[in-house]
């Protein structure tokens, strides 16, 4: 993670890769823009280039070369909740951005950015002329209007993003001027610059005034009469069904809301889940050019073209289906590529830390299971009682043994975490049952709890793949004398449990390989996606949420060192306290893995042209948003 957070934002990623990006930006004396503009231009449907980009624009200089305009961009969508697609490849323009590299963060919808000495104030230049997709100002009113209108009220936001506070208080932010903003924090944030280049730091630059004004009875008195004229019980519902769910990108209602104006490069056209394939149109006023001042994107649409799982978005690239795409896909690209020979692949450097894994609910609502779970024995013996060998044989040959730890290639690696407890070793896995009193068995072995029941508990997952491993695991427990039952559930079935607190146990991938510093949910309960703790998680978040639960002293220590981390700007303790964190985290033992998982790849035409060789893979990358997609282009035959 950052090495030196506050001077350089620097992250610990030291994979090279061929790309370059100048963000520093310069006004050039004649602008480019698509053909299919000029038209609309010439009939003063649309004002020209000069007087649709900011006096400032964004430069990106593209990878390979210089593009031409129009063509798709066709990729495979899952047809239920899927949304993560769009944050990944349209939906990816925060104040600041990562670098293509993964090396540090850049100004994006920020012209510049500066902190103070103590790092608590964070002032951002705004870029002077740039404008929302239909046409309108955006300017420090929008940031502001989400600040006191959004963020601040109750009745749209109950819990401020954690991200978003520091010292035990949120945010404050002020309007300096027109194009200024500065986020004041309690306490030195360190962190903050890091978090901004997120996925789901697109909130602050998310909320056009000028559109969403009318629905909030501060700017309108009416509102709520007006909400409950159209069968709305009030203005809070009618927002949520004009805009979506405030507080983070990654929610499937705010994509559904395509009049909503955008700072994207491209533009929904439709509904997800309605329209098929949904088309992403040009922003005529999208903010970057390319060095010559042509204003990008190159592609003219993207279309996402909804499959219902992944066997059939690996059907689709193989019968032409798919012109570039990672996701979905990377596990069968060879296959892809042996009969698309118009394709290549390029190399995704893997950021997870496992590729499976496995996590009790230590908080689960049944006291019973919820003493048990919290047992560390039982989970010692759970993690000896499978052959984490066999089953890499059988699913990822190039594979290692790895429990829920960061990535060895990361300078916080941990080996005793990485490493503890991963032998195939059943008679040791029976010995720790013993030990969290597990002796007795009834008439079919199945072991029996102190009440005379059977331990008995469902692990749920999401999608073939990773059921097929799970059912193996669970196979080698069972044998043992467990009763677990592997379910491969629907993606809302799954959250909504989650969020509930109404589940037994997890299978999943593994976030924070490479990012642990920044993305530490498998390590500390910290987030509502630490789902092996949900009730402490929200007790960190808000200790007066009605799931909250205080955690033992241990954890909360944990937790306390978190926060000293995200306050220091200091490179060295951050890393300190990171180490800290990962040194209760092994003696915890929360989530076991199953295998680290080897490099992938992605799919490219071969007229599909300025996709780096080589770029990261992670959610907190948004992989492949940094790479810039909007200087991709199709070469014209």
């Amino acid at each position: 993670m950052p090495r030196n957070i506050f001077q350089t934002c620097t992250v610990i990623v030291t994979v090279i890769l061929a790309f370059a990006i100048t963000a520093n930006s310069s006004h050039a004396a004649e602008f480019g823009q698509a053909p299919l503009f000029d038209d609309l231009v010439k009939n003063n449907q649309l004002p020209p280039v000069e007087d649709r980009l900011p006096r400032t624009p964004m430069i990106v200089s593209p990878v390979d070369s210089l593009g031409n305009y129009g063509g798709t961009w066709d990729m495979a969508q899952l047809a239920k909740r899927d949304y993560a697609l769009f944050i990944r490849t349209i939906g990816y323009e925060p104040l600041l951005r990562w670098t293509p590299q993964w090396t540090g963060t850049v100004p994006n919808v920020a012209l510049s950015f500066q902190a103070n000495k103590n790092a608590t104030d964070f002032t951002f230049r705004l870029r002077p002329g740039m404008r929302w997709s239909d046409g309108e100002p955006f300017n420090a009113e929008d940031i502001l209007f989400w600040y006191e209108n959004i963020l601040q009220n109750p009745a749209l936001t109950s819990t401020v993003p954690d991200w978003l506070t520091c010292g035990g208080l949120p945010v404050r932010v002020e309007k300096i001027d027109d194009y200024t903003v500065t986020f004041h924090f309690a306490a030195p944030y360190g962190l903050f610059p890091t978090f901004l280049a997120q996925p789901e730091a697109v909130e602050p630059i998310s909320y056009p005034a000028h559109y969403l004004k009318k629905y909030l009875p501060k700017y309108n008195p009416d509102a709520d009469a007006e909400a409950q004229e159209r069968g709305f019980a009030n203005w809070q519902d009618r927002f949520v069904n004009v805009f979506g769910q405030p507080g983070t990108i990654d929610d499937p209602s705010r994509w559904r809301h395509p009049d909503v104006p955008t700072l994207n490069a491209w533009l929904l056209t439709g509904v997800y889940g309605k329209q098929d394939p949904l088309i992403a149109k040009r922003n005529p006023y999208y903010w970057k050019i390319d060095p010559a001042g042509r204003q990008l994107p190159y592609i003219d649409t993207v279309s996402f073209k909804l499959v219902e799982n992944k066997t059939d978005a690996i059907k689709l690239a193989m019968d032409g289906g798919i012109n570039m795409q990672e996701r979905h896909i990377s596990t069968s690209t060879d296959e892809i590529l042996a009969r698309r020979k118009d394709m290549s692949s390029f190399t995704l450097i893997e950021s997870d830390m496992n590729k499976l894994t496995l996590s009790l609910n230590l908080n689960h609502r049944d006291p019973v299971l919820r003493t048990l779970f919290q047992n560390k024995n039982f989970r010692i013996g759970l993690s000896y009682a499978f052959d984490r060998d066999a089953i890499i044989d059988q699913f990822m040959p190039t594979a290692l043994p790895h429990q829920a730890a960061p990535r060895p290639e990361s300078p916080l690696f941990h080996s005793v975490l990485a490493r503890q407890y991963i032998t195939y070793d059943p008679d040791l896995a029976l010995d720790y049952f013993a030990k969290a009193g597990l002796i007795n068995r009834d008439s079919q072995g199945f072991l029996l709890l102190p009440n005379g029941n059977r331990v008995s508990f469902n692990i749920d997952t999401v999608g073939s793949n990773r059921f097929e491993i799970l059912d193996v695991v669970v196979s080698y427990w069972r044998k043992l004398g467990i009763n677990v039952t592997a379910r491969n559930i629907a993606r809302d079935q799954f959250y909504d449990q989650r969020k509930d607190n109404d589940f037994d146990a997890t299978a999943w991938g593994g976030d924070g390989g490479l990012d642990a510093m920044l993305f530490p949910i498998n390590y500390l309960p910290i987030s509502k996606d630490s789902w092996y703790a949900p009730a402490w998680a929200a007790w960190y978040l808000d200790h007066t949420s009605k799931m909250a639960k205080a955690p033992p002293p241990i954890v909360q220590k944990q937790l306390s060192l978190y926060d000293q981390l995200k306050t220091t700007a200091d490179a060295s303790q951050q890393n300190k306290l990171m180490r800290a964190i990962l040194d209760i985290s092994a003696d915890q033992f929360y989530v076991m893995g199953v295998a680290l998982p080897p490099n992938r790849k992605g799919i490219v035409a071969n007229n599909f042209k300025n996709v780096p060789k080589v770029m990261p893979a992670a959610w907190s990358f948004a992989t492949p948003a940094p790479t810039n997609p909007a200087q991709y282009y199709i070469e014209n035959k």
